[in-house]
């Protein structure tokens, strides 16, 4: 009996215990908002976590998905994968007491290997349905840059020393500030001195009863110009504000056999000259445009009256644009692509695009030197000569390329070897050949 007693009486205790316990976890009693911003311009996708459950990937200049999560207190952590082994590392962490109705953003800046994170801390703006105002905040995230002044007016309105919404140094961000609905220009100039424009933005329409965050980023090859500006909008997403000063550009890139050598133009009435004597296998260097629709005409050489192809397509403001000619006589089609340049540490990306037409369907291949394809699967399988790029990340090293009929090991092209280095970008267009069996792989350049 007594033996008894002492074993309720252990449950009893425990339980007692269990229920202390249970009293001492800490109780939610709302929720924050969190997103992360990457600042770092060579850097790979960083994978943002809370503890170890991973919220969302974030490329450079990019931000991350609005999570929503209790106010309580969590480990925020970033993670890489590197080349040496392939695998998924942890590069930073930050602890970070979540607060209700308040909204985190962890910037991660700094080297990749050991990064910094900062995190801005900001109340969530609550709206009452009446307003006739919007609310602005200004980030400076371009590493490159010293202090800024950063100016938010009218079109058309000069910036002027004290009229700036503020100063920033790298890192930092202005308290919020409200402005009335209505159209806006961006601009940035170095601190103190309102006459040195680093980057001004086209027209803003801004809605009442909204928010974002103005951040400005190092341009890297993907951009015009030396700077990149985002608009971080307070329900999430992202969007870029153009630069006025900077113009877009196009490079052409002649993959079809069956057009003759063209002067190419960038209008039907044939006023606006880009090129002459473009021929097949020819790759222009980038030449700056305005944005918009054109359409791009192609004459016999000299001969403004013999139109040989006419293509439309878009350029979009700050980017830069190739635009192949590709096809059989009879059906030529053309086609604009935005091509990923910017260098990442970590990676060699390499484009293939298929515009040999003598070829209906081929396998790609990128084999480590001296490997015998008879035993390896293609990298990508049955291309058609549309003129859609492939994309695909490689190992740095010594390689070789390979084009073979789809579903078969007949060679077609290759071996054509190739070595890398980590932060290469590569694209290579497979030609048609005066031999309609065969086909050659062509590297084109980066400008």
């Amino acid at each position: 009996m007594r033996k008894t007693l002492l074993v309720l009486g252990c449950i009893s205790a425990l339980l007692a215990s269990a229920c202390t316990s249970e009293s001492n976890r800490p109780v939610a009693n709302g929720e924050g908002v969190v997103r992360a911003v990457n600042t770092i311009p060579s850097s790979p996708s960083v994978l943002f976590l809370i503890e170890e459950r991973s919220i969302s990937t974030v490329e450079y200049s990019n931000v991350s998905d609005q999570s929503r999560f209790d106010d309580l207190e969590y480990i925020f952590n970033f993670e890489a994968v590197f080349p040496e082994n392939n695998l998924q590392q942890r590069v930073a962490s930050t602890t970070v007491n979540v607060e209700k109705d308040h909204e985190y953003t962890f910037v991660i800046t700094g080297d990749l290997a050991t990064p910094t994170i900062i995190v801005w801390d900001d109340l969530v703006r609550e709206w009452a349905g009446t307003e006739t105002t919007f609310q602005a905040r200004f980030a400076h995230t371009a590493e490159s840059l010293g202090p800024i002044d950063i100016f938010f007016a009218a079109p058309g309105v000069a910036p002027l020393a004290g009229q700036e919404a503020g100063t920033l140094g790298f890192g930092e961000l202005l308290p919020a500030s409200d402005y009335e609905a209505g159209d806006f220009v961006y601009t940035i100039t170095t601190a103190g001195d309102p006459n040195d424009i680093l980057f001004e933005s086209n027209t803003l329409a801004a809605n009442a009863q909204g928010g974002f965050i103005i951040t400005v980023f190092d341009g890297t090859a993907n951009d015009p110009g030396p700077l990149a500006v985002r608009v971080l909008p307070d329900e999430g997403g992202i969007s870029s504000l153009a630069e006025v000063n900077v113009s877009p550009s196009i490079r052409f890139i002649h993959a079809a056999a069956a057009l003759d050598p063209s002067d190419v133009y960038t209008d039907e009435l044939l006023m606006d000259q880009v090129l002459t004597d473009h021929s097949f296998r020819d790759v222009s260097g980038d030449i700056d445009i305005d944005s918009g629709n054109y359409t791009f005409t192609y004459t016999s050489v000299g001969n403004v009256g013999a139109v040989l192809f006419s293509g439309n397509g878009n350029v979009f403001p700050s980017t830069h644009n190739q635009l192949y000619v590709i096809g059989e006589a009879g059906a030529l089609t053309s086609f604009i692509r935005i091509p990923d340049r910017r260098s990442v540490e970590t990676l060699v990306k390499l484009t293939f695009i298929h515009t040999a037409v003598n070829h209906p369907l081929v396998d790609f291949y990128v084999v480590v030197a001296g490997t015998d394809i008879a035993d390896e699967a293609p990298r990508f399988f049955s291309l058609a000569p549309t003129g859609t790029p492939v994309t695909t990340n490689v190992i740095n090293g010594d390689l070789e390329l390979y084009i073979t009929v789809a579903g078969e090991k007949t060679v077609i092209a290759g071996p054509l070897a190739l070595t890398t280095t980590l932060g290469d970008v590569i694209e290579y267009l497979s030609f048609d050949n005066v031999d309609p069996a065969t086909a050659d792989l062509v590297l084109i350049p980066l400008p």
